[in-house]
């Protein structure tokens, strides 16, 4: 019984292990460390345009918040050493949602740069997880 418990937690370990591609933890971290600079540049640009007290402001906060929330999650699974490929899907979702509010809403150069450097880190998450993932 102790052979078969120990040998599925080998295979177990080393199916987690495989699904890394490249440091997947290090990527979240820095996607997480990116995703804070952007949501500070956001919300200043936000307040400095004419869509400061709209309802598209609102709801740009939102998605960045559900954003944030998924990104989080995924971060403290990856610590885990856990395969969450579903949860990776979430927030490249909810990335590009961000993505075509950014798209559509010219912002502050910082704003822009910031998200660029998120949208970067989305990318790189994907091909971590080897998800195929266009914008």
């Amino acid at each position: 019984m102790i052979t078969i418990a120990f040998v599925f937690a080998s295979v177990t370990a080393l199916a987690q292990r495989q699904w890394y591609r490249g440091n997947v933890r290090e990527n979240i971290r820095q996607l997480e460390t990116d995703t804070d600079r952007f949501k500070s540049s956001l919300d200043r640009a936000l307040d400095q345009s004419p869509l400061d007290g709209t309802r598209a402001e609102d709801e740009i906060n939102e998605y960045v918040k559900a954003f944030e929330h998924a990104t989080d999650k995924l971060k403290d699974r990856a610590e885990d050493r856990e395969y969450s490929p579903n949860l990776a899907r979430e927030v490249l979702v909810r990335g590009r949602a961000i993505n075509s509010f950014m798209k559509a809403h010219h912002l502050q150069s910082e704003a822009e740069v910031d998200w660029s450097r998120v949208r970067n880190d989305l990318t790189v998450l994907a091909n971590g997880y080897q998800i195929r993932w266009r914008w």
